[in-house]
């Protein structure tokens, strides 16, 4: 329990001073966004890397073969899901692709790995990597292929433009394989099973750059949070939806699923924590790309990360009490 309200609190006072750094312009968009880069292309690897140093176990070894293949399950589950609420609900094919995405695709590497260091240390960067993994495949083939499988649908008025969009399905499916953390992901479990390590002070090293993760990504999360029109993300019907399936209902399913299968506490961890981070940003950018209901995906992306801070501390507190 004192992990649960040290950590929500560690998390509310970072997030606060995000949001003041932001209105005074200690951060502004250029910095927000290399504050993003530096998570991303640098603390995360770092962190992967480190992780990987950690005493080989088979019992971990079993643990990333679970982790990917709840993964791989889950992603599947929040397809059906999406698709079937979808139509349920009357969405055009474009919406309905939005929609999935954003219930399916959450935040697991920005704010999720952070989290998950937080929680289980380099073990869970080592599964959060794995799942991230999983998520990138899926991301960039099927996810992909529903974008533009509706915008061809919908906005193609002759052969050529038929063709053109199918080129361009198969050269983002290209791009999964030119994405480093698929490779960095891979060269961490590599230097998992190996039995060579790093030198102490090189894994130590590492170590100190990963625990910047939390704190720089729940700086950004407040200074987008700074910048949101809270009346407009609030108001927002239609990302309601969104929010309920994404940070309630898939997290709880999870949760229970995890308890009735028995897995490692790592692996319920992991596996839960994951499935309560909220849609990712990567949505927005894509529906920002192919023109696909801009508003209803940043709306919901924006109302999920606020809802974020209330929900969060609840599943870690369903998981460490």
């Amino acid at each position: 329990m004192s992990l649960v309200i040290k950590l929500t609190f560690e998390i509310l006072i970072i997030v606060a001073i995000g949001v003041i750094a932001a209105k005074t312009k200690i951060i502004d968009n250029n910095g927000k966004e290399k504050l993003s880069s530096l998570l991303v292309d640098l603390l995360l690897p770092v962190s992967m890397l480190a992780s990987s140093q950690q005493p080989f176990t088979i019992n971990n070894l079993k643990g990333t073969v679970y982790i990917a293949i709840i993964a791989f399950v889950y992603y599947l589950i929040a397809f059906a899901t999406g698709k079937l609420i979808g139509k349920i609900r009357g969405m055009d094919s474009a919406k309905v692709a939005m929609f999935t995405l954003l219930i399916a695709f959450a935040n697991t590497g920005f704010i999720g790995m952070p989290i998950l260091k937080q929680i289980i240390g380099d073990q869970g960067t080592l599964y959060g990597a794995i799942y991230n993994s999983v998520f990138d495949i899926l991301y960039f083939s099927y996810g992909m292929y529903m974008l533009t499988s509706d915008r061809c649908i919908q906005n193609s008025d002759s052969l050529a433009d038929y063709s053109s969009s199918k080129t361009e399905k198969i050269s983002k499916f290209k791009e999964l394989f030119k994405n480093p953390m698929i490779w960095i992901a891979f060269l961490t479990v590599i230097l998992y099973i190996m039995p060579y390590r790093f030198p102490e002070v090189v894994t130590a090293s590492f170590d100190l750059i990963g625990n910047c993760m939390m704190p720089v990504s729940m700086l950004v999360i407040g200074a987008e949070i700074a910048g949101m029109n809270i009346k407009t993300v609030i108001g927002h019907k239609s990302a309601y939806s969104v929010s309920m399936l994404r940070m309630i209902v898939f997290p709880i399913l999870t949760y229970v699923v995890m308890k009735i299968i028995n897995v490692d506490f790592e692996v319920m961890a992991t596996a839960v924590i994951l499935a309560a981070m909220p849609s990712g940003s990567l949505n927005v950018i894509m529906a920002q790309k192919y023109k696909n209901n801009i508003e209803f995906a940043t709306s919901a992306v924006m109302q999920n990360t606020i809802l974020m801070v209330l929900t969060l501390p609840l599943f870690v507190y369903l998981i460490v009490k």
